[in-house]
């Protein structure tokens, strides 16, 4: 358990958004999130979806890791929405527990790869995560 509050310490300036989605799989029992980042409001991946849907299309994003290395730590595989003027989106947050799933985590000295099974040293419960922003100008969210 210090392991896992010494890293959610250190990463938490950095990778905000991720930090924020493995202290809620830890600690928020099962309750639904919403996310407020700006590695989700600014997202090229997200922006880039956006730019070929229509307003009410609703689509599952995936993406590599190396698109988006912020988001990636905190959504990917999730479902976005295009609205009038902004998104909205969410995800089903469930760790793998059989050591088959695993996230780089990018740093200045190299990937390290974490393995998403290794949470579960403590208790963890999945979520649903969501997140929403709205009253957003930019070129993506123009009307197809």
């Amino acid at each position: 358990m210090l392991a896992l509050l010494v890293m959610i310490v250190l990463a938490l300036p950095v990778y905000d958004a991720g930090m924020k989605v493995l202290v809620h799989y830890a600690f928020g029992k099962g309750k639904d999130m919403e996310l407020k980042s700006r590695a989700v409001s600014n997202s090229p991946v997200i922006l880039k979806a956006l730019s070929n849907m229509k307003v009410g299309e609703s689509r599952v994003v995936r993406f590599k890791q190396k698109e988006d290395w912020r988001l990636s730590y905190a959504i990917n595989g999730f479902t976005l929405k295009k609205l009038p003027n902004g998104f909205e989106g969410y995800q089903y947050i469930k760790f793998d527990r059989k050591g088959d799933v695993y996230t780089y985590v990018h740093t200045p000295f190299g990937n390290i790869k974490l393995y998403d099974n290794w949470v579960h040293f403590i208790p963890c419960t999945p979520f649903k995560l969501r997140f929403r922003y709205e009253n957003i100008n930019r070129k993506a969210l123009v009307t197809k």
